[in-house]
């Protein structure tokens, strides 16, 4: 139910723990029974399914592919980033295709392109009032990082290299004004994906953070908020150290408090279950991939005594439902959040 996952995001207290995922489109056709994934099936999926809300993405456009030596598919996107389809069309990047002297002459993605917004549109239209429309979008850094290669372009920004603070700035502007188009067709909330860490810890120091990318993130967060919309953060692995800096750029929400990078919930809601809503935690690595649905139920019920208290918890996977996560371990989720996640009695048990 829309209006559950966004009195979550307000520091309100629903009825029950609203759940939200990213669910591949192999589960999609499982429970629907189809050999080929629609919008329109997705959106009737994630309601017979139970979820209160559904993520919604722009779309990017490749430049050029090819068939690389061992066979597999491989793109230029229109970013310079290069990557590539294993047999099973899983999506890897590989390199960037980004030089100084091609980012002065670069033709940067057109936001105003109106096709880009054709799956967010149809979204807000089929998910009506029953699901909350959470419109994906990127921060100032990974794509940019992404353009040039990891290695490089961290070295660039280690020196503080100027044209790779311009790259970061010209995608912080790009995703400004592809958000105003989404929040104008209708979603109720904006996701900025923007990975800034690795298992053990973030890619770069705080330092380096508040200096470099705080400030285009602020003024990002800032835009859409102006707007009336919550926003959410996404970055895997262990940002403990940047949680911080994170708050003060006037997010909502964070996701998804990947507990296999050492991301402990019951911590984050303790120092920060005030100003942030929570979402995520429940390992979609080996508990939702191996585990059983026993142990799924039991992981969501803990996992809910820990951050739903008070309000402030969207419960969600600590990355996607991948096409790697059982779907009876998908379900069993979902089925332990409406069995344990019950307002008001979560918030009394949990007082005593």
């Amino acid at each position: 139910m829309k209006q559950r996952l966004l009195a979550a995001l307000r520091h309100e207290i629903p009825d029950t723990v609203p759940c939200y995922d990213s669910l591949d489109d192999s589960h999609i056709l499982s429970v629907m029974r189809r050999k080929q994934c629609t919008t329109d099936m997705r959106v009737a999926c994630y309601k017979k399914l139970g979820f209160d809300g559904i993520p919604a993405k722009t779309k990017t456009f490749e430049k050029e592919s090819k068939l690389d030596n061992k066979g597999r598919l491989t793109m230029i996107d229109e970013w310079n980033r290069r990557y590539v389809y294993t047999e099973k069309h899983i999506k890897f990047y590989s390199s960037g295709g980004m030089s100084a002297e091609e980012f002065l002459s670069f033709e940067w993605p057109d936001p105003e392109r109106q096709e880009r917004y054709d799956e967010v549109r149809e979204t807000v239209k089929l998910a009506g009032n029953e699901l909350a429309v959470v419109g994906i979008l990127g921060g100032p850094f990974e794509r940019s990082l992404l353009g040039w290669g990891f290695t490089r372009f961290l070295s660039m920004l280690l020196k503080g290299n100027g044209t790779v603070l311009k790259h970061m700035e010209k995608v912080r502007d790009y995703w400004i004004r592809a958000g105003r188009i989404e929040i104008e067709t209708g979603v109720d909330a904006i996701m900025i994906t923007d990975d800034y860490a690795f298992k053990h810890g973030p890619f770069f120091s705080p330092k380096l953070f508040s200096e470099a990318i705080q400030p285009l993130l602020k003024t990002e967060v800032a835009s859409f908020k102006k707007q009336g919309i919550p926003v959410i953060y996404h970055s895997d692995g262990n940002i403990t150290m940047l949680l911080p800096l994170l708050v003060e750029t006037g997010i909502d929400g964070i996701h998804p408090i990947e507990p296999s990078a050492g991301m402990d919930i019951g911590k984050v809601k303790n120092e920060y279950g005030s100003r942030l809503t929570l979402v995520g935690n429940i390992d979609s690595g080996a508990l939702l991939s191996f585990g059983t649905p026993q142990q799924v139920q039991q992981v969501v019920r803990e996992t809910i005594a820990k951050a739903a208290p008070h309000g402030s918890y969207i419960l969600s996977s600590s990355n996607s439902l991948h096409y790697g996560c059982r779907l009876e371990n998908i379900i069993a989720m979902l089925q332990a959040a409406k069995k344990y996640g019950k307002y008001p009695h979560l918030t009394l048990a949990n007082e005593k």
